[in-house]
């Protein structure tokens, strides 16, 4: 069982860190979109950023939670 919860920190670390990644990188592909006069698509890159931020609170909870810090 240790072993497994081990695992599943490790792996909550990995995808907090892919999502900040992507959420980054979306946000360049935000700003290019309203460079291209793109707004209407901008904000919904913008919105998704914004959804991918909460879900990584959310994920980050769990991972305190599960070091015993939650």
């Amino acid at each position: 069982m240790e072993t497994e919860l081990r695992e599943l920190e490790a792996l909550l670390v990995y995808i907090i860190k892919h999502n900040t990644e992507h959420a980054e990188e979306i946000n360049a592909l935000a700003q290019k979109a309203a460079s291209l006069c793109r707004d209407d698509v901008s904000i919904d890159l913008i919105r998704g950023v914004e959804k991918m931020k909460e879900s990584n609170a959310d994920l980050l909870k769990a991972l305190e939670s599960l070091r015993g810090k939650g």
